[in-house]
């Protein structure tokens, strides 16, 4: 089985620092642990880069982006060839269509 090279882009590294500060000042164990249930779960798709859900019912549906739940978060990836692209890692109550359209400009 081919094995996917998993690439946080530049934004989505900075979705990650934004979430692992917002939390670390009221509770950095916390923190912590969700930075590692979401590393974890990004690395998963080395080896399965098609589990993620596909975004369907949306004008993003034709950049085949998919996603990974990590709960109250989802990270938005497209497998290209043989890397895994991570454009976004968001709380789910944000507006993620504007943010990844904005990504694939």
């Amino acid at each position: 089985m081919e094995k996917y090279n998993v690439e946080l882009l530049p934004v989505a590294d900075e979705d990650l620092d934004q979430i692992f500060n917002y939390i670390l000042s009221d509770n950095p164990q916390a923190a912590i642990k969700l930075l590692d249930n979401i590393i974890y779960s990004l690395q998963r798709l080395i080896e399965f880069p098609h589990s993620g859900t596909p975004l369907t019912g949306c004008s993003l549906e034709k950049f085949n982006f998919r996603m990974v739940i990590i709960n109250p978060y989802i990270a938005f990836y497209r497998a290209i060839e043989n890397k895994v692209l991570v454009y976004h890692v968001l709380h789910c109550a944000r507006n993620y269509a504007h943010l990844l359209k904005e990504s694939v400009k």
